[in-house]
C-alpha cells in the first residue's frame, strides 16, 4: 500500500475514533504523559498510571495503530506523534 494512502486512512480513522479516545481516561493519560514528558518506557507508563501490563499493552497498541504514538527501539520508548495528537485535540473543540 502506498504510504500516502496509508496515512490518509490512519488520519480518517483517528478522526472517526476521536470521541472514543478523548473520553477514554487511560488513553488520554498515556497521550498527555507522552506529550508532557517526551519519550517514556512502557514500564514507566504503567507504573505512573497504575495500570496492569495487559491494560497498558492494549491501549498502547491501539494508539500505535492509530498513529498517535510511535515506538523507538533503542532505547525502547514510546513518544507522541505531534501531528496526530494535534489532529485529535482539534476534535475536542
Amino acid at each position: 500500500m502506498h504510504e500516502q494512502s496509508r496515512d490518509n486512512i490512519v488520519e480518517k480513522l483517528t478522526v472517526k475514533r476521536s470521541k472514543e479516545i478523548l473520553n477514554d481516561e487511560v488513553k488520554m493519560s498515556i497521550l498527555n504523559m507522552l506529550n508532557r514528558q517526551g519519550p517514556v518506557s512502557f514500564g514507566d507508563i504503567i507504573r505512573e498510571l497504575g495500570i496492569s501490563q495487559q491494560t497498558g499493552t492494549n491501549h498502547i497498541l491501539e494508539l500505535k495503530l492509530l498513529g498517535l504514538i510511535d515506538k523507538f527501539v533503542d532505547p525502547p520508548n514510546y513518544n507522541i506523534n505531534p501531528d496526530r495528537f494535534a489532529l485529535l485535540m482539534k476534535q475536542k473543540r
